[in-house]
């Protein structure tokens, strides 16, 4: 058995609006790249690239330092690719500040006068592709995350869209995942329980079939009762700690300018999944060691394990990058040479 980790971030601002685009972005991404260097592994950044398109317009220093950001990355033999937050495509710019747009979706762009779902998918595809081809004539795009995790209901769409363009995989998936915002909704409480699965190019990602198109999900482990009580008594204790780790990139998400959800929305969301990410100011070592334990566990019979892991630069301060490199150490030695860090284009290159 061999376990493949890919670690992703995705490379974007706060999405309801930011004070600096340093602290924002370029500089904890920075931070982690050189980490990754460091600890000899490669990444994946999956990059807003809409937010790119818009600030080339507003201010060209972003679209410059986004460009070389990317370029270096990618030349230093890290993967980049395909993240779409539409929203960028209707939001506005004043007095140095964007004012985000509440079409937080592609299926908001449905009937959208000035900007089609196909629009933004193929204006990101290619604008994307024309920054990465610039240092590497062999780069290819070949995996998609959605903004929100959530491409529905206009799945069919988007996906038959993805696919023309060569994009092979998808991982918007967490297994268990429900949201209900104001400004997205998701239910992927029935998605495949499989370490990967082939979907349709006219969706759901939750529905299995036979295809080249594979859904390779972030991976996590279902939550109980008992890991509730457990993360509200360490939330309690340590709250000082905890608080310290925040990282202040001068934002604030998108869930912060909509509207409050439902009890009962708020009960189902608090069964939601245990993440693998670096990015919860409340995770420790030991939770991501549990996660990835539970999946090698689960998925014990197959010849390979390939984990996903999600982060955001724009959350990651120095806590979260001892937990980078903290965790990257434990795998190294827990799995030895049954263990690999893959990135998206590697793993379509075998």
């Amino acid at each position: 058995m061999k376990i493949k980790i890919i670690l992703t971030f995705d490379y974007e601002l706060p999405l309801g609006g930011v004070k600096s685009y340093q602290k924002g972005l370029f500089e904890p991404s920075s931070n982690i790249i050189n980490l990754a260097d460091k600890l000899n592994i490669p990444i994946v950044l999956f990059a807003d690239i809409c937010s790119a398109i818009k600030f080339k317009e507003w201010d060209l220093n972003f679209f410059e330092q986004f460009k070389t950001q990317i370029q270096s990355a990618i030349k230093d033999k890290h993967d980049v690719q395909l993240h779409i937050h539409p929203h960028w495509m209707d939001s506005k710019f004043e007095n140095n500040q964007f004012l985000p747009s509440p079409k937080f979706g592609l299926s908001n762009f449905k009937d959208d006068p000035n900007y089609s779902i196909e629009d933004i998918i193929k204006l990101s595809f290619e604008t994307l592709y024309q920054i990465c081809s610039e240092v590497d004539k062999e780069y290819n795009c070949v995996a998609f995350r959605a903004g929100g995790y959530n491409i529905e209901p206009e799945s069919k769409i988007i996906l038959n869209i993805l696919y023309q363009l060569g994009i092979r995989i998808e991982s918007s998936v967490i297994q268990g995942l429900y949201h209900n915002h104001s400004f997205s909704k998701i239910d992927y409480r029935n998605s495949p329980k499989k370490n990967k699965w082939s979907i349709s190019i006219n969706g759901p990602l939750i529905i299995e079939k036979e295809s080249d198109f594979i859904e390779y999900p972030i991976s996590s482990m279902p939550n109980s009762i008992l890991n509730i009580i457990e993360r509200r008594l360490k939330k309690t204790l340590y709250k000082d700690k905890i608080k310290a780790r925040k990282y202040d990139n001068t934002g604030r998400g998108f869930s912060e300018i909509s509207k409050n959800s439902g009890w009962l929305d708020k009960m189902k969301m608090a069964m939601n999944p245990i993440v693998l990410t670096f990015d919860r100011d409340f995770i420790t070592l030991l939770d991501l060691e549990r996660i990835v334990d539970y999946n090698v566990k689960k998925y014990f019979s197959e010849e390979e394990i390939i984990l996903t892991l999600i982060s955001h630069p724009k959350s990651m301060g120095e806590y979260h990058l001892k937990l980078m490199h903290d965790f990257v150490l434990l795998m190294k030695n827990k799995f030895k040479d049954d263990l690999s860090f893959i990135t998206y284009q590697s793993l379509l290159k075998r």
